[in-house]
């Protein structure tokens, strides 16, 4: 999702921007749904106006993000300050309006974890930008409804870091999100993304709304949530770097808010820097090239301290090649597969990660050049996705991955139905997760076809719709 350039065949792997930020939020000015970059509090104001009542708390959230180390945003004033304005169901506007723009920190002042609808939308975005949302609690003290609020979100937990309490600036009480990314941004340069945004002075901040004893603090830590505290002698600091996942795994990549980041920055820099395969033929002398390049990104990682192990073997591996990562179906189809493994947490003890890269095969291409009637008589599959989606997105997700390989293997198109793909129109909608169910299957079509260099086709066939039960809209 982030914008780059592919890198010329054999240039040295660039590590993308870990600290990003991405706002939204409704403001008195500027213009709505579109992405402005401002690098100070005055640049915010000077376009989005003062932006600081209690229904429009972006305003604050950007004076604290820069108070706190941030140094440049990109911020998409809402049409409103609703929850369905600043995360509406589908693009263009809205936390839409950041697609492609590298955010990697996002955060959605007006928006708390009771808003789950427009959570799951936010974090499937995240999910696809390879970014984080730090996620603001309901106003008021912890308890039983706000850590209902916490255990209620749900796909993609593991991209959330929810903090309590709520603080006050200016005289006026406001969510903690924005000086959170402050600090994250504060510590990405100043450390390096693989270490906590944690122990970290508050600034910009006149109080905190609520004061933590160390019972509450465990309690709310056990709930995945990271507490904002006053420390005799040292401030007011952020403390805890933990997901909203981090009560329900002990997987280190889904527990901690830097590892999950750390492996977001090596796949995505990978991604990007090994995008020349695409014009390049799947041989030897590639996947050569491809484990050069990635094991020399990580040893630079390494030696700047974002893996563990006093060697490098210790610390991070690389293979791409016949009987080690690739099948003969996936040389012939000209996929480039990569297993990359990394210890973000302690020495040999990794994480497992693969990249499917698509060759460009310039030979394959001249020749479909020379034949175009044949090109255009490929194969075709028509898809119903009746049985394909699952209720569940992980299940639909494996089921369109298996479709995907086998098209992918014979050259087959796949060809949807546009009004299956997209909401309520495979069935009737029954509730919201039906809505942001099927809005994601669209999302991984979309994606696993450019993985897989796979053609689609898209068709709205007759006859084909839905009618909304009474009360449905």
């Amino acid at each position: 999702m982030t914008p780059t350039q592919p890198s010329a065949a054999g240039a040295p792997i660039r590590a993308l921007p870990t600290s990003v930020t991405g706002f939204v939020g409704a403001a008195d000015s500027g213009p709505v749904d579109t992405p402005v970059t401002v690098t100070s509090a005055a640049d915010f104001h000077a376009t989005f106006g003062p932006s600081l009542g209690a229904d429009r708390p972006l305003g604050h959230a950007g004076d604290l993000f820069f108070a706190n180390g941030g140094t440049s945003a990109i911020v998409v004033r809402a049409a409103g300050p609703a929850p369905e304005q600043l995360v509406p169901e589908e693009g263009p506007g809205g936390v839409h309006a950041l697609d492609g723009s590298g955010v990697t920190v996002l955060v959605l002042p007006g928006l708390t974890a009771a808003h789950h609808a427009q959570v799951s939308v936010a974090l499937s975005r995240c999910a696809a930008y390879g970014a984080v949302l730090l996620l603001d609690l309901p106003p008021g003290p912890w308890g039983p409804e706000t850590e209902a609020a916490v255990q209620q979100v749900s796909d993609h937990r593991e991209r959330a870091a929810a903090y309590h309490p709520w603080v006050v600036s200016g005289g006026v009480t406001v969510p903690p999100s924005g000086a959170v990314a402050g600090v994250v941004a504060r510590t990405d340069a100043e450390r390096g993304v693989w270490k906590a945004p944690a122990g970290v002075e508050l600034c910009g901040v006149d109080g905190l709304v609520e004061t933590l004893d160390a019972s509450e603090t465990d309690r709310l830590t056990q709930a995945g949530v990271n507490v904002l505290g006053e420390f005799p002698g040292r401030g007011r600091l952020v403390w805890g770097a933990r997901t909203t996942a981090s009560g329900q795994t002990a997987d280190p990549a889904l527990r901690y808010l830097p590892v999950r980041r750390l492996t977001d920055h090596v796949l995505g820099s990978l991604t990007a820097g090994l995008r020349f395969v695409e014009d390049e033929t799947s041989d030897a002398a590639l996947w050569a090239r491809v484990r050069q390049l990635s094991e020399a990104f990580l040893h630079d990682l390494w030696r700047r301290g974002g893996l563990q192990g006093a060697t490098p073997e210790q610390a991070y591996g690389v293979r791409c090649g016949p009987e080690e990562t690739m099948t003969e179906a996936d040389m012939l189809a000209g996929q480039v597969v990569v297993s990359v493994w990394l210890a973000p947490v302690r020495p040999a003890e990794f994480d497992v990660h693969t990249l499917r890269l698509r060759a460009g095969m310039p030979s394959q291409r001249a020749a479909a050049a020379r034949e175009p009637v044949a090109a255009a008589q490929a194969p075709v599959l028509t898809v119903d996705l009746g049985q394909v989606v699952s209720r569940y997105i992980g299940e639909t997700e494996k089921n369109l991955a298996r479709l995907f390989d086998r098209a992918e293997q014979s050259g087959q198109v796949l060809v949807f139905d546009k009004a299956d793909a997209l909401f309520g129109t495979r069935t009737s909608v029954r509730d919201a997760h039906d809505r942001y169910a099927n809005q994601e299957v669209s999302h991984l079509v979309e994606r696993m076809a450019r993985e897989r260099g796979v053609e689609v086709r898209w068709q709205r066939r007759k006859g084909r719709g839905w009618r909304p039960r009474r009360g449905e809209s």
